[in-house]
């Protein structure tokens, strides 16, 4: 009796786990199903994540392209607006240049005129000096100054004719100016002509 007992307490024993065993497959044999029916979404969302990420690196692309076309675009102004405003300089200097010999030449024929008693020949002198003082302020306008007439001698704005000992002014020191120097927006237009100091 023992022996059969035993058997079929064994028997019983061995159907929970055949039974166990069948439920654990029914539960692998169920996801295997659902896997196999997600796996197509698994499939469209990973395409999907690989399609985005190729079309960030387009876009990361195309906008590192943008910003350096700005960038080139920019500099491309700003270089044309430069050379066209030295351009414009160049050809305001050209003209300025031009008109330095008439500005002599009204110097020296006030320096030249003759004194008079006459009136209407003395209005006639001040107009010519209310002229010559509208066509400096036109300039001085425009960016023209006058070279220093006095003081140190300096070659970039001075052109020396001659050197001379001179009691009362020190050595290297303009002594007396015989043509004006002018310079135009910092850059000189011609250099004043001078005696200097030796």
């Amino acid at each position: 009796m023992t022996q059969e007992t035993t058997l079929e307490q064994v028997g019983e024993q061995t159907q929970p786990n055949e039974q166990q065993q069948n439920g654990v497959q029914a539960r692998e044999a169920d996801l295997a199903a659902e896997a196999v029916e997600q796996s197509p979404e698994l499939q469209q969302i990973a395409q999907l994540q690989s399609e985005l990420a190729a079309a960030q690196a387009k876009v990361a692309e195309l906008t590192d392209t943008l910003q350096r076309t700005a960038a080139e675009y920019q500099n491309s102004r700003r270089r044309q607006e430069r050379q066209l405003a030295e351009e414009i300089e160049r050809s305001g200097s050209h003209l300025l240049r031009r008109l330095l010999p008439i500005l002599d030449d009204l110097e020296l024929a006030f320096a030249n005129a003759p004194q008079t008693e006459d009136e209407a020949q003395r209005a006639w002198v001040d107009g010519l000096h209310q002229i010559q003082k509208k066509l400096f302020g036109v300039l001085e306008d425009e960016g023209v100054a006058v070279v220093p007439l006095t003081g140190p001698f300096d070659p970039t704005h001075h052109e020396a004719i001659s050197s001379e000992p001179h009691e009362s002014i020190p050595s290297g020191h303009i002594i007396e100016t015989l043509r004006a120097g002018y310079q135009y927006k910092g850059r000189v237009l011609r250099p004043a002509m001078v005696r200097v100091a030796g």
